[in-house]
């Protein structure tokens, strides 16, 4: 039917050879127009080898030296493959002949490839994934995330916020973001690197001050966070760490939404890498906590109804995460008192103002001195933001 088809001189014939041949073997009509055209020239069987391969008894040497040199390409094996040959045969590892040598002198890069991609190449050199130490500690912290109904207090969420002004080069400032997902109460403290020391002191310092019990930790996947200084914190301390799913930011939702109201929307996303800028990061989270926690309202979902594909949110009445830690019986009864004298003797304007006073200067204006608080706090960091 494909000589038919050639031979034909008119449309109207090619047409019919095409149609008789969609009717025989079914094909679709354009399918149909591609299988009559001539088979192109590379498509045609090509004549067989006949002569002999060269090189046949330099292989073993090359295949050696190519080991030797830990399997390289050709473009890097051939510079060196005399030499490398000459320097094995010196040790006894290779018998050199003069017409091997000719052979290693003679033979191309290219050809020298096609050899090299016939053999078999060791996989890639890697650590086996259990035997990592990071691996091992994934094992050991399971992956969960608080329900949005938490009712117990205590339970921390914790993340990480760089300040590298956008670019990762160098040592630069981080902020430690440590929120209850039950109260709301949130506690944050600047560090300078990453370092799993740095980190641990940093939440040994903020557990340290907070005002009622904690059980539980939970954190993303960073190595500031997975190691086994926390491990060993933690145990010690009889707390339960858990940690989130891979790309998951949703797992850690509640810290996330601090970290972008009380962390990027106040000191902005400027790079500080000074010890003089971790100071006044300090400065600042002294005088925001206590702002956050004792004058600063917040509402809690209390309902959630699925329609479909949209969710309904019922929140309760706005409370401050004081409020809700002493409402939730935590804190302890006879410090009850205190705190609510505390709290209610704040001038959240007179905080605010000097918020405002910190930000603008920046940390070249940390020569500043706050203005003290009005009364002295039940908590540590209050009575650090009087000094």
């Amino acid at each position: 039917m494909r000589v038919r088809y050639l031979k034909a001189t008119t449309r109207q014939e090619k047409s019919q050879i095409l149609d008789e041949l969609q009717a025989t073997l079914g094909y679709a009509r354009k399918y149909a127009i591609a299988v009559m055209k001539p088979k192109p020239e590379h498509d045609r069987p090509r004549a067989k080898r006949t002569r002999p391969l060269r090189y046949l008894a330099a292989l073993p040497v090359i295949q050696a030296v190519w080991e030797a040199l830990d399997y390289p390409c050709a473009e890097r094996l051939h510079p060196v493959l005399v030499s490398t040959a000459q320097q094995l045969a010196a040790h006894g590892e290779i018998q050199l002949t003069p017409e091997v040598l000719r052979d290693l002198r003679q033979i191309s890069r290219a050809t020298l490839a096609r050899r090299i991609s016939k053999w078999a190449r060791p996989s890639a050199k890697h650590v086996p994934a259990g035997r990592r130490p990071s691996s091992r500690l994934r094992s050991e912290i399971p992956v969960e995330r608080y329900e949005w109904n938490e009712h117990k207090p205590g339970a921390l969420e914790m993340d990480l916020v760089e300040h590298n002004g956008g670019s990762s080069l160098g040592h630069y400032a981080y902020t430690l973001s440590v929120v209850d997902v039950v109260t709301g109460y949130s506690r944050r403290l600047a560090v300078l690197g990453r370092g799993q020391a740095g980190i641990a002191a940093a939440l040994e310092r903020i557990l340290a001050e907070w005002p009622y019990p904690v059980w539980g930790i939970h954190c993303d996947n960073g190595s500031e966070f997975i190691n086994s200084q926390l491990t060993r914190f933690v145990k010690a301390r009889g707390l339960s760490l858990t940690r989130s799913r891979p790309y998951q930011k949703n797992d850690n939702a509640h810290v996330e939404q601090k970290n972008r109201f009380l962390v990027r929307e106040i000191v902005g996303y400027e790079r500080y890498d000074t010890p003089e800028h971790v100071a006044w990061l300090n400065t600042v989270y002294a005088w925001l906590d206590v702002y956050a926690n004792a004058c600063l309202p917040m509402r809690k979902v209390v309902q959630k109804v699925r329609e479909g594909r949209r969710v309904h949110k019922k929140y309760d009445m706005a409370k401050t995460p004081l409020q809700r830690a002493l409402e939730a019986g935590v804190i302890p009864t006879d410090k009850h008192t205190n705190w609510t004298e505390w709290a209610g003797s704040l001038n959240p304007l007179q905080i605010h103002r000097q918020l405002v006073t910190l930000l603008t200067h920046g940390p070249e204006g940390a020569n500043v001195t706050p203005a003290p608080l009005p009364a002295p706090a039940p908590w540590p960091q209050a009575e650090a933001c009087r000094t």
